[in-house]
């Protein structure tokens, strides 16, 4: 079979590593962001983390099977709209499956119990070399949606917070690709004020690669701070302490979902409104990690069951190798091929139609 693999961004290129290990034996894959080119491939299967809602593949190539990997285990409100686009959704356990099945939440065809194919690495991944020896690492990976990012609550004082009065902690700092990318204007003051925060402090570190894997992060952290970032969920397969930042707007974020995970269990770390408490909270994260072990293995086994072992996309490809038998034929794919490029070259046209008539409707 040909397997499309679609990344938005470059950060996305890790999730589907060991997934296309495990596939390319035995199919043909093509790893793109040109949804050109993808469309020109005629895949049987395409694999996304991304929202499939908004790239209408669907209509490109509208014989082809979608699985849908997800690219964090955030709700933030997406999952009733991206999951109903793919065929085939990928979970980390059964009782995940079940809390969207009560929710009335489900694919086209299916759920897969795979794990979570971007933390393959999770427990294999070598320590960054940028950490000293002998520091006890706190790590800080802050959302970048406004009204749920800690960024702007710790703003020039950030380094200053999170070291607190100790001098036995490196501080890594990963804010969000997006935030990385440093090109929206919303966002960029955001890391201009780490950047000036960080410089000349050989105690701290502020990752700059947007496609830098978060994973050795991680694995090396002895404590993590976030906010509403997926990477909180993440770290619970360490069992390692939390601290979680609230942003006081944050139920007036569109992305705001009570029924996420990332709220349901926000007990499974220090919880913080203001920020003036982190340097304590850090301080008896770091003295006494053992404090909330009981909530965090809950939580894990609840989230990762037996999945947490580093073989989700071993796992993902046996299912996908199981789709041979219900894919389309060439002959249906090559002819439906010119109506996906066709659309493919008017869909820029269509959205600009479509921008340009809801900005008559609003100065209407």
């Amino acid at each position: 079979m040909r397997i499309g693999i679609y990344y938005r961004h470059s950060f996305h290129q890790a999730i589907f590593a060991s997934t296309i290990s495990a596939l390319e034996g035995a199919h043909r894959c093509l790893a793109t962001s040109d949804t050109g080119e993808l469309t020109r491939f005629r895949p049987h299967v395409i694999v996304a983390g991304e929202d499939l809602t908004y790239l209408h593949l669907r209509a490109h190539l509208p014989f082809t099977r979608f699985v849908h990997t997800r690219h964090g285990l955030a709700n933030k409100g997406t999952p009733a709209r991206s999951f109903r686009a793919a065929d085939y959704v990928c979970l980390t356990s059964d009782y995940v499956r079940d809390e969207f099945l009560a929710q009335g939440i489900r694919p086209r065809r299916a759920y897969w119990v795979t794990g979570y194919v971007q933390m393959d690495n999770l427990f294999s991944a070598g320590r960054p070399p940028q950490i000293p020896a002998g520091r006890k690492v706190v790590l800080y990976a802050p959302t970048w949606h406004d009204g749920l990012s800690s960024l702007p609550l710790l703003g020039e004082r950030v380094v200053e917070l999170l070291h607190g009065d100790r001098s036995d902690t490196f501080v890594a700092i990963k804010p969000h690709p997006l935030v990385q990318e440093g090109k929206d204007p919303r966002l960029a003051p955001w890391l201009d004020t780490l950047r000036r925060a960080c410089a000349g402090r050989p105690d701290t570190y502020l990752i700059e690669n947007r496609a830098e894997d978060i994973m050795p992060w991680l694995k090396a952290a002895d404590v993590l701070v976030s906010d509403a970032s997926s990477v909180q969920l993440e770290y619970l397969a360490l069992d390692r302490p939390l601290v979680l930042i609230d942003n006081p707007e944050h139920t007036r974020s569109p992305h705001y979902d009570p029924k996420g995970l990332e709220w349901a269990w926000r007990d499974m770390g220090e919880r913080l409104s203001d920020v003036a408490h982190l340097p304590a909270a850090l301080a008896t994260a770091l003295d006494d990690p053992r404090q909330r072990h009981e909530k965090r293995a809950l939580y894990r086994e609840r989230l990762f069951g037996a999945q947490c072992d580093g073989r989700s996309g071993e796992r993902l490809a046996q299912r996908i190798d199981q789709l041979e038998s219900e894919v389309a034929s060439e002959a249906q794919l090559l002819a439906v091929s010119p109506f996906g490029r066709a659309f493919h070259t008017c869909l820029p046209h269509l959205r600009n139609a479509s921008r340009t008539f809801k900005r008559l409707l609003r100065s209407a």
